[in-house]
């Protein structure tokens, strides 16, 4: 009987509930068990149970945060290379992996690009000095570059141009060992069809058929919702067409609410806190902004694009890279720019525009489907793949790890 192939990934927390970079392995998890792999999961936790996947918990020093980074890293690291398995996959938060996907982006490039959040320069320099300062950030650099410095480089995938420029220029990393895959979406779940929930969304949220710009995030600052808030104010006064801000996501709202009275913007925006079905969302708005100060890949913009969603980026969202200038949406250079935020904006108020843009999101959207991912993603594992699983690493394997 042939023996599967033994295929080990460590990962912090193992959930659908915690972002996209954790919802996107959990179906390459699924995908890889279909195949016929046996998968094995190392986790601090995880909320998914499936008899298709091997878990195994990982214990970590769970105070200071740093600590618990660092404990996470070496145990799961040292379980899974105790394992021998066939093939490994890491995702930034382990020392060294077959394949390295981090989800993340790079760490460093995160470090400057989201201090520019902060335009006042003396709040910028405390901000500054107490990353400098934090043991966190200098682990969380140190973790991410590990895989870097071993004698033979892993399979490395980015998972967008920016985070390919960003590896070459941190890590010195040479261009040809770096492959592109950018992440996939379920064009079947996000798809011009969610419109059909227009009526039921604008109904719950008293939006009417008001212009609605949707934002989602868990991190209001980072994704610039500030400086949209500002773009919109300057906006409310050009245009004589009523709109609505609708802001999905969990964190805190009252600066906000200050923000937005102080700037004359408070009948104008919504929160509807968090949802497990945002494709209802997409289908509801007419504009997706997302002027984020750093995205490694974006998938929010991706499930907009396969909704049929006019998206609006920064060049500091690697997803910004799929999208053409003026077709599918727009990139600004500066997340901070209201002024050409709000140009921007403005152009999609027109109804023909909007609509010519929506064909042209869901077109592209089609050629980043979660199967193509899969296909790309898979061609890379192929590249390292023993021809006889476990044996070929010197023997059978010596057990499944944990710490």
């Amino acid at each position: 009987m042939e023996k599967k192939i033994r295929f080990a990934i460590g990962i912090q927390n193992f959930s659908q509930k915690k972002g996209g970079a954790e919802r996107y392995l959990i179906d390459l998890c699924y995908r890889i068990a279909n195949e016929g792999y046996e998968v094995h999961v190392y986790a601090e936790q995880w909320q998914v149970e499936d008899s298709r996947i091997h878990f195994h918990r990982v214990r970590t020093v769970s105070f200071p945060k740093s600590l618990r980074l660092f404990s996470f890293a070496v145990r799961a690291t040292r379980a899974i290379r105790d394992g021998n398995y066939d093939l490994t996959f890491g995702v930034g938060n382990t020392l060294e992996a077959d394949v390295l996907q981090p989800h993340g982006g790079v760490h460093w490039a995160w470090f400057w690009r989201s201090l520019r959040v902060y335009d006042h320069p003396l709040i910028w320099f405390i901000r500054f000095l107490g990353r400098i300062l934090s043991a966190k950030q200098w682990v969380s650099g140190w973790i991410e570059n590990s895989p870097y410095r071993k004698g033979k480089l892993p399979e490395i995938v980015a998972i967008s141009e920016m985070v390919k420029r960003d590896m070459i220029h941190w890590y010195r990393i040479p261009e040809d060992r770096v492959t592109v895959i950018y992440n996939g979406v379920d064009i079947d779940h996000f798809h011009p069809k969610n419109r059909q929930y227009r009526e039921e969304i604008r109904k719950r949220h008293g939006i009417g058929e008001a212009f609605t710009f949707l934002f989602i995030s868990n991190n209001f600052r980072m994704k610039g919702l500030g400086f949209l808030m500002k773009a919109l104010a300057g906006l409310k006064k050009k245009t004589s067409v009523p709109f609505r801000l609708l802001i999905l996501g969990r964190d805190q709202q009252e600066p906000y609410h200050s923000l937005a009275s102080r700037i004359g913007l408070s009948r104008e925006i919504l929160f509807a806190g968090s949802t497990d079905e945002p494709e209802k969302y997409y289908g509801a708005a007419d504009l997706l902004v997302h002027p984020s100060f750093y995205d490694a890949c974006s998938l929010t913009v991706l499930e907009a694009l396969a909704s049929g969603l006019p998206v609006i980026t920064t060049s500091t969202n690697g997803a910004s890279g799929v999208i053409h200038q003026g077709r599918e949406g727009y990139v600004l250079s500066d997340p901070r720019d209201e002024q050409g935020l709000g140009e921007k904006i403005s152009l999609f108020l027109d109804p023909n525009r909007r609509a010519q843009a929506s064909v042209a999101a869901r077109t592209l959207a089609e050629q980043y489907s979660t199967e193509k991912n899969w296909r790309e993603m898979r061609a890379v594992f192929e590249k390292i793949m023993p021809l006889t699983p476990s044996l070929s690493r010197g023997g059978e394997g010596k057990g499944e790890g944990g710490s």
